[in-house]
């Protein structure tokens, strides 16, 4: 999700001779990498290894040191160590004798920028440990640099060079850049030779420069199970070098060991972290990563930057460029893209000079093969509009290849088999930071993905863990979870598939409940459900790896009505974009099959059109800005909205939502919860198959929780919602607006009639006493640490947590500030939404038996969501005086005061059970003493 996770990266192992130990050196939270803008108006990049080593006594410019005596003792000739040696021609020629490997530089190697793509090879299948996966600036482990070679005395240095802070070549402030900013050291090695007499090249031994942490994996294993794993460099190794024209390749086989597993202690504190094991190593003591690190010679001609607009969404790279200080910020944004040329640059529709080409590993199961190569070939659609034909391509690797799909320059698509699901599927891409151009992409699938719309492991899991915190926190993060579950997504770390593969498992449950039977894992129906899932995945996935960010305000492109013409979704997209992230297209209750509007994106939408063309359009230079500017300004079109993670995230725009669909939330919601309630309906009297268990049950409550959940923080969303539109003023249109009150009344009327007041969702008893576990799946969740584990699956704890979640977002401090200020935002206008509508409501629905003139019995569901009210407008209450709104806690003392009133007379009735009774005097007794507390006043 877009929000960018800073964290401290390990990036700098040093290898110290033959063999040698090897130290691990924490650096600070790096920035993504990006570089200069290229001609007219080149710059430097800070601190390069050139300029580090000519601003150094004796150091002259190509990093070799003049005059200094050798640190150590002189190496053999050059034509003595190749001696017997076979010579691989390739960007750098690699030299190979037994197990030995050199690589050969050039004067003119030193203090040349090059780009080091590093990429998990194998994994542990768990962790963020995955094998196939990229290593990326939003990853757990280590990241792309932009690196050249230097040479000091008899050392070779491999350098991350600092492309974050540049400024013109050649002017004061670029001297001062340079004086200012530092390199990192990546890992260096020993000349294994002296010059050559006619090339002057030098060998270095690849073994001890690169069979080392160089990712840092050794840190981040330590951190994710709190074990003392270490590199072990006596038994790692060397696996693989190869050299191409481009580039040359490295496999290391990485062993990482722990002598001492720790184990929890007793008596630790209940939040203290806990050490855990891999669960799918032989021995926890020791385990194997490989690391696939490719070294290539970046494009002699920087790809021409592309300046970024907030209108749109793509990825982005930024410098902090000093060469100017007339401009209000020194940053310079501008997107990632492929490098796309027409081959006649006259012709209206063109080949390109070199297509974008998407290889398909050969370990992608056979029959997802055709599907996945239709989703990557859609979007020559949107390429095609700007006068690019077949500007993507497919190809399959065959089985017998002499290339890996992990190799620096080959997009490629890779399946990929993990212990659980964790991510679904992952677009990551690696970037030239001097212009944003796109050298690479691996995208991920997943294979529990698909799997787990037959197998649901959360099943077997406690209540909590069957609430959709991630959704509910994304929809409203004043929620606070139970436990840290949310992780930011930000197109790289994409969740899209992941929950797109939950919605599939449900939309199966409702389909097979309204046919009154099962859908077969194996079915036709179920295959067909998966291959549309899948290309709506990859569709996804590829857009980011073309440069494109999510947009969670597309889905409000259309009505309702529109998305339930089955004619109109065949042939179009239901949201403006399939970079969002859409619930499955459900029918409501009563809809038959034949007449249903497609589940899953089918096409690319609008704004992936316009998107491209903002980012591949051809223009002449002098044009360019004009014509981008003309772009943008569409921003205001219904079809193009857009809103990314950030938007999301923060919590105050309605629209910027995820698994939300239709330019109606409050429409949306509702028809989902009535396809959750008509499909627990139909569960009351389910005839199952007798040679399944009852678990399916379980999954299919579980399953309409979730989404009753989501739904909710849906509406939740609108009270008290502002859109914030990224809008220039050509548009016409205020860029912050409170959402219209019509929308707020009845997305708080919805979420009171169907959440929040007695007669909301629920559950018979004898469905109650169907759910139970698979018991297979709960043993293996139990003995893998997976749990904790349920037995007796209650719903109404899940529909408490849900309950508890939404009167958390509604009583928050910021949504109390946003009705009360939003009022200075409307034109005076009827009826607003004020603060005490919404706390009224509140009372109403959640003590509705105190109405009337009968005090009803209250069911311990009640009991509970009344129990979490007050202690929420007590904690309102007993906050110090400078806390919060004045208006909101004088407020909320009024609502106590006649709250307290209604609760006694109840308790003056006398057919009260003891349960109720206790429970009102309880309350009682909570808020009186409250309203009694002396008020903490803190000096301002």
């Amino acid at each position: 999700m877009a929000m960018r996770s800073r964290l401290w990266w390990p990036s700098a192992l040093v290898s110290l001779g033959v063999g040698g130990l090897t130290a691990c050196v924490q650096m600070g939270p790096p920035g993504p990498p990006t570089a200069p803008a290229t001609a007219p108006n080149a710059v430097a990049p800070a601190a390069s290894a050139a300029a580090v080593a000519a601003s150094q006594p004796g150091v002259a410019a190509s990093g070799a040191v003049v005059g200094a005596p050798p640190a150590t003792p002189q190496p053999p000739a050059f034509d003595v160590l190749t001696r017997g040696a076979k010579r691989v021609e390739g960007a750098f020629p690699l030299w190979k004798k037994d197990e030995k490997v050199w690589l050969e530089l050039t004067e003119k190697d030193f203090g040349s920028p090059l780009f080091l793509s590093p990429k998990l090879a194998t994994g542990l299948g768990e962790g963020g440990f995955y094998g196939g996966l990229m290593a990326s600036r939003w990853g757990n482990f280590g990241r792309p640099q932009l690196v050249s070679f230097r040479k000091v005395f008899n050392q070779v240095q491999l350098i991350a060079l600092n492309t974050e802070v540049v400024a013109k070549e050649g002017t004061p402030q670029a001297q001062a850049v340079k004086a200012g900013y530092s390199p990192s050291l990546i890992t260096s090695a020993p000349l294994a030779s002296l010059p050559h007499p006619q090339r002057k090249s030098v060998l270095i031994e690849v073994g001890p420069m690169f069979t080392a942490d160089l990712l840092g994996l050794a840190v981040q294993l330590q951190r994710h199970y709190r074990q003392s794993y270490a590199f072990d460099p006596r038994h790692s190794a060397l696996l693989q070098a190869r050299a191409k024209p481009e580039e040359v390749v490295f496999e290391v086989d990485g062993h990482f060991a722990s002598a001492n597993i720790a184990v929890p202690q007793p008596g630790a504190p209940a939040n203290a972290p806990v050490p855990t094991v891999p669960g799918n190593v032989p021995d926890v003591r020791s385990l194997f990563m490989r690391v696939h690190y490719s070294l290539a010679r970046l494009p002699a001609e920087p790809m021409r930057t592309r300046a970024a607009d907030q209108r749109l969404g793509h990825f982005v790279s930024h410098v902090s460029d000093f060469s100017d200080d007339v401009l209000r910020s020194p940053k310079r944004y501008f997107i990632n893209r492929w490098r796309l040329e027409k081959k006649d640059a006259k012709a209206a529709l063109s080949e390109p000079l070199r297509p974008i080409t998407y290889w398909l590993d050969r370990n992608i199961p056979t029959k997802y093969r055709p599907t996945i190569s239709a989703a990557i070939l859609t979007w020559n659609k949107a390429f095609e509009k700007i006068g690019f034909k077949d500007a993507i391509v497919v190809k399959q690797q065959p089985d017998n290849a002499d290339f890996d799909t992990l190799d620096f320059g080959v997009a490629s698509v890779r399946w990929m088999t993990n212990t659980s699901p964790s991510f679904g599927a992952i677009g990551p891409s690696h970037v030239d930071p001097r212009s944003g151009e796109i050298l690479d992409a691996d995208i991920g699938i997943e294979s529990l993905s698909s799997r787990s719309i037959r197998a649901l492991r959360s099943q077997v899991l406690a209540p909590a863990a069957l609430v959709d915190w991630p959704a509910l926190m994304q929809l409203t993060p004043d929620i606070a979870a139970p436990q840290a579950t949310h992780r930011h997504a930000a197109g790289e770390a994409c969740e899209h598939a992941d929950f797109a593969a939950e919605q599939l498992g449900y939309a199966l449950d409702v389909l097979a409940a309204a046919q009154g039977g099962e859908i077969e894992p194996d079915s036709p129906e179920a295959e067909r459900f998966v291959q549309a899932y899948i290309f709506d995945t990859v569709m996804h996935e590829v857009g980011h790896t073309l440069g494109l960010r999510h947009n969670f305000r597309a889905s409000t492109a259309y009505s309702l009505a529109t998305l339930s013409d089955p004619a109109f979704t065949k042939t179009h997209s239901f949201s403006g974009s399939v970079m969002e992230y859409t619930p499955i297209n459900l029918p409501p209750p009563g809809t038959a099959l034949a007449t249903a509007a497609s589940p899953f994106q089918t096409t690319l939408g609008p704004y992936d059109e316009w998107a491209i063309a903002y980012a591949y359009g051809v223009f002449a230079p002098d044009q360019e800005a004009d014509a981008l500017a003309a772009l943008a300004a569409r921003s205001a079109e219904p079809e193009l909205a857009f809103a990314t993670d950030e938007d999301n995230f923060l919590g105050v725009d309605p629209e910027a939502l995820q698994f939300d669909l239709g330019d109606d939330p409050v429409a949306f919601a509702l028809r989902r919860f009535d396809i959750a309630r008509d499909l627990i309906q139909r569960l009351e009297t389910r005839k199952l198959d007798p040679k399944h268990d009852y678990s399916i049950l379980r999954r299919s409550v579980a399953y309409a929780l979730r989404d009753v959940g989501r739904s909710a923080g849906i509406l939740a969303r609108q009270i008290g919602g502002v859109r914030t539109l990224r809008d220039f003023p050509e548009s016409g249109r205020e860029p912050l607006q409170s959402v219209p009150v019509e929308r707020q009344r009845a997305a708080l009327d919805a979420l009171a009639r169907n959440i929040l007041s007695a007669e909301g969702l629920t559950l018979s008893a004898p469905l109650q006493r169907r759910l139970a576990p698979d018991y297979l799946e709960r043993a293996e969740a139990l003995s893998s640490g997976d749990g904790p584990v349920v037995t007796d699956y209650v719903p109404q704890q899940v529909l408490l947590e849900i309950q508890r979640a939404l009167l958390g977002q509604l009583m928050s401090d910021s949504v109390a500030q946003r009705l009360l200020d939003g009022l200075a935002r409307q034109d005076g206008g009827a009826n607003p939404l004020t603060l005490a509508d919404l706390y009224t409501r509140l009372d109403r629905d959640i003590w509705s038996e105190l109405s009337g003139t009968l005090v009803q019995d209250i069911v311990p569901a009640r009991r509970d969501l009344q129990r979490e009210h007050v202690q929420r407008v007590v904690a309102i209450l007993m906050r110090p005086v400078s806390a919060g709104r004045a208006e909101t806690r004088g407020l909320m003392r009024s609502r106590a005061h006649q709250l307290l009133d209604r609760i006694n007379t109840a308790l003056g009735k006398r057919n009260l059970s003891e349960a109720t009774r206790s429970h009102l005097q309880d309350n009682a007794d909570w808020l009186r003493e409250a309203l009694a507390a002396r008020l903490v006043r803190t000096s301002p």
